[in-house]
């Protein structure tokens, strides 16, 4: 990643955008986190914003207060996610719309303003967290596997509509990484899931820091609209 880049964080309040918003403040970044609630991250760097992913105004708010602060998004992180293991039949209709509208369509609408600053800028790195359920087919994640498999086809899709533009759509599948995602999971499921990876490590930090860096330097500037997978899955 380039020095002194300016990134958005979507879900920096908590678990692993939280995460990512401390490192990349800590290590000489602008980052203005976006979520529906407070964040207790303070950092020089690190400015906070409460937006609804799910209410374009709030979205449209924070993007025109970054715009007026002088920034141009370099790189967008979307991290925002509900997830709540359930099989199909004990899924209720306004869980399975929460998750939707929060996994999927709320990337959509932040991706459209974020895209409209990185045209500006002539430079854009959008990154969006999957997961390892969809490649898996894990029961009991049907809703929310559909809605991360949706986020990496509107990655690749988003990909072919930007071809003249310096801006990548891309994605990164999360295996099992060392905070609160693994708190739902029983010892037996986290096992179980564990069992199908040829890598099953739970990942640390300074990993999917290393990838997204990656994803989003000027070495990348010609991978786009791919997702990958920690884990050895496919």
């Amino acid at each position: 990643m380039k020095p002194g880049s300016t990134i958005v964080i979507v879900g920096s309040r908590r678990g692993l955008g939280r995460s990512l918003a401390q490192h990349y403040a800590e290590h000489g970044h602008t980052v203005f986190g976006l979520s529906r609630g407070q964040s207790k991250l303070v950092h020089e760097r690190y400015q906070h914003i409460c937006a609804d992913v799910t209410a374009e105004d709030t979205i449209q708010r924070a993007f025109a207060r970054i715009a007026n602060a002088g920034s141009l998004v370099d790189v967008l992180i979307y991290s925002a996610a509900i997830a709540s293991p359930n099989y199909a039949l004990l899924t209720p209709h306004t869980l399975a719309s929460q998750m939707l509208s929060t996994n999927l369509l709320g990337a959509f609408l932040v991706t459209r303003h974020a895209a409209r600053l990185m045209k500006r800028n002539g430079f854009g790195r959008m990154i969006y967290l999957s997961s390892i359920v969809v490649p898996l087919g894990s029961p009991g994640q049907v809703v929310y596997s559909a809605s991360k498999a949706g986020l990496e086809q509107m990655a690749y899709t988003l990909s072919r509509e930007f071809p003249q533009d310096n801006i990548t759509f891309n994605s990164l599948g999360i295996s099992f990484y060392a905070s609160s995602m693994l708190h739902g999971l029983s010892e037996r499921a986290l096992s179980e899931a564990r069992a199908l990876l040829s890598k099953p490590n739970i990942l640390q930090l300074q990993e999917i820091v290393g990838a997204i860096d990656f994803l989003a330097s000027d070495t990348a500037r010609n991978i786009t609209g791919q997702t990958l997978y920690f884990g050895g899955v496919r």
